[in-house]
């Protein structure tokens, strides 16, 4: 089965969600799966218009880029926002007669480590043609500037939702690209083991694109690529511990079985061939027992499934971020991360495994922490008629410097 026949059997699917959702544009906040911490902050709207923003790469407190998925630029700088021109155009595929947003467009923006010298901005995204690139280029008078694509996928990849770019240090940035295609038991679809697709692999390169030569040499080839790891679904959630050296992902199962993984060097995380999760209709998808995949694949150190009487229910997790030394006391330590099926955002508790429900609702897309100690979420429109999507800061209730 051909790439795009998969995409199109997996617009199938997001064109009957659609049917559903169409009849009611207003995208409502279904109750929580898990407790919530009631933590002190407060939340202050600092953007908005957006219809799914998506990426934001960081200046300052108060001055950031941001992608909306849909196609656009913007510089915020001291309460002003303005939009960049000069970024190509994207593909985004959504359901006919709803304009909701399915596959593609812009995706994770980031400023090289030493932007300060160099004014490079990074950017993921799935163009008119379909095959996935990094891009990085520079900003001046409000217009992208010496634009260069320094990667690009071998094969098209519609069904590649989680770029996200993190990087590991001055010269070396990781990249994730989404497999989420409808594999099952009975019609297995083998891309994100196969080492001549890009989709469903982590991939890390060297600032301009190049691949480092200390990556894995991965079976059956002769030289490093740039994939890193693989067997992955959709990892949409990308955050690396500088002090311990160490990657962590927030990956999408399938119906249920979403995955906290520790990304390493030259691993196998299974999918399709093992998952927690099963198909959105209810098919078995893993190939092998968890037993067998224990042998020679990766397993989550956690994983979701709220339970249903249907088989259960994806979180649906959208961005990862370890918080440490923030404003907000309690966070920190802990992980943050956006549960788009749930519509809010989440903490988790590596150390005793605890999952609450946060007091800020919304498809949160992102979660940053700025050099100030305040947390910066993106949350995507709640009204598909509208573009209401917003920009929104969190900050300490009692402490407070904005």
């Amino acid at each position: 089965m051909t790439l795009n026949t998969k995409f199109i059997q997996s617009s199938f699917f997001f064109l009957l969600l659609g049917i559903l959702i169409s009849c009611n544009n207003i995208i409502t906040v279904p109750k929580s799966p898990y407790p919530i911490s009631n933590d002190d902050f407060t939340t202050k709207t600092i953007a908005g218009g957006f219809t799914i923003p998506y990426g934001i790469a960081i200046v300052n407190d108060n001055e950031y880029f941001i992608t909306d998925r849909i196609g656009k630029l913007f510089h915020f700088k001291d309460s002003i926002l303005n939009e960049i021109g000069g970024i190509p155009e994207v593909a985004t595929f959504g359901t006919p007669g709803l304009a909701a947003i399915m596959h593609g467009g812009l995706m994770d923006l980031s400023l090289h480590p030493n932007y300060k010298n160099n004014a490079w901005i990074y950017m993921a995204y799935l163009p008119l043609d379909g095959y996935a690139k990094v891009s990085r280029f520079k900003v001046a008078d409000n217009k992208a500037i010496e634009f260069e694509d320094i990667f690009k996928t071998r094969g098209q990849c519609y069904f590649g939702n989680g770029m996200r770019i993190v990087w590991e240090d001055s010269t070396h940035f990781f990249l994730n690209i989404g497999c989420s295609n409808f594999s099952t038991a009975a019609n297995p679809v083998m891309f994100a083991q196969d080492f001549n697709v890009d989709a469903g692999k982590i991939h890390r390169l060297n600032e301009d694109g190049s691949v480092p030569t200390d990556n894995p040499i991965l079976e059956s080839m002769d030289a490093p690529s740039s994939i890193w790891s693989y067997g992955h679904r959709d990892v949409q959630g990308l955050y690396y511990e500088a002090s311990t050296k160490t990657l962590f992902g927030v990956e999408h199962g399938p119906k249920g079985g979403d995955e906290f993984n520790i990304i390493e060097k030259g691993k196998n995380y299974g999918w399709p061939l093992f998952s927690y999760g099963i198909n959105y209709y209810g098919e078995v998808v893993s190939l092998i027992s968890k037993d067998s995949a224990a042998t020679f694949t990766v397993l989550p150190e956690h994983y979701w499934t709220v339970p249903t009487n249907d088989g259960g229910q994806a979180i649906a997790p959208a961005c990862l971020l370890k918080v440490d030394g923030s404003n907000i006391p309690a966070w920190n330590g802990h992980f943050l991360l956006g549960s788009l099926a749930f519509r809010r955002l989440m903490l988790y508790n590596r150390e005793t495994d605890e999952t609450y429900g946060l007091n800020i609702e919304g498809r949160v897309r992102t979660v940053k922490q700025l050099p100030g100690g305040d947390i910066i979420a993106l949350i995507e429109r709640n009204d598909l008629r509208k573009s209401n999507g917003k920009i929104v800061r969190i900050v300490n209730s009692n402490k407070s410097n904005y």
